[in-house]
């Protein structure tokens, strides 16, 4: 078993993608993807202890288990888990597991972070504070690429909605310290205005992606910040 996880979603994901190629190279067998909201302890126990005819094991990829709220499903299939060595599992997590439940697995852990300078460009994204914002996106150039920069924008600027529309019931089981933070940092902004940043993320995104401007992903988020 090997489990991923960390803030650092680019990196966590290409470490995983690593393993699914690693696998596909040294076997036919199956890759069975699960998302954690909707496993249940019947069917994870058929992947990992079946085999295919070919006498290949799958490799079972469980996503986002311990996010969300901890139900009696997920409690009978963490328990499970702790019990037995499985090689063919990877358990990839977008967010930093707390080190109590980590404390109980055997198995290879890998966590990946990210940069406290990132959550300080984020945490200064607001109306009137173009000027540090920028500074602070320059700052991180210098430490990670501009595609991560741009992925976790795009989350920020995603949890800021909720935080505006719903207020912390829109941040389902977050922290509390984390969700209040968001939910300041909302108040400096419009609904609309907070959508509208979104649909422009949106559309650099498609634009980079589809080569239609002749601007690379940090110049076009320069003018994006630029204009807060």
């Amino acid at each position: 078993m090997m489990i991923l996880h960390g803030e650092n979603n680019l990196l966590s994901r290409q470490k995983l993608n690593n393993e699914i190629a690693n696998f596909k190279l040294k076997t036919k067998g199956q890759i069975l993807r699960y998302e954690g909201q909707n496993l249940n302890l019947t069917d994870l126990k058929q992947a990992l202890e079946s085999f295919s005819l070919w006498g290949n094991s799958s490799l079972v990829i469980i996503e986002n288990l311990f996010s969300g709220r901890i139900n009696k499903e997920k409690e009978k299939i963490i328990a499970y888990l702790k019990k037995i060595r499985a090689q063919n599992l990877i358990i990839w997590e977008g967010k930093k597991i707390d080190g109590r439940i980590l404390s109980s697995f055997r198995e290879q852990v890998l966590r990946f972070d990210l940069d406290p300078l990132l959550f300080r460009f984020l945490d200064s994204l607001y109306p009137g504070n173009a000027k540090i914002s920028l500074n602070l996106f320059h700052q991180c150039l210098l430490q990670e690429p501009p595609e991560l920069i741009f992925f976790m924008l795009q989350k920020q600027i995603r949890l800021l909605i909720l935080a505006a529309d719903l207020g912390k019931k829109g941040l389902g089981s977050m922290e509390n310290w984390r969700a209040e933070k968001l939910i300041r940092q909302a108040q400096h902004f419009t609904l609309f205005r907070l959508m509208k940043i979104y649909n422009q993320l949106l559309k650099i995104d498609l634009q980079q992606k589809m080569g239609k401007t002749p601007l690379s992903l940090s110049s076009q988020l320069d003018l994006l910040l630029a204009s807060l």
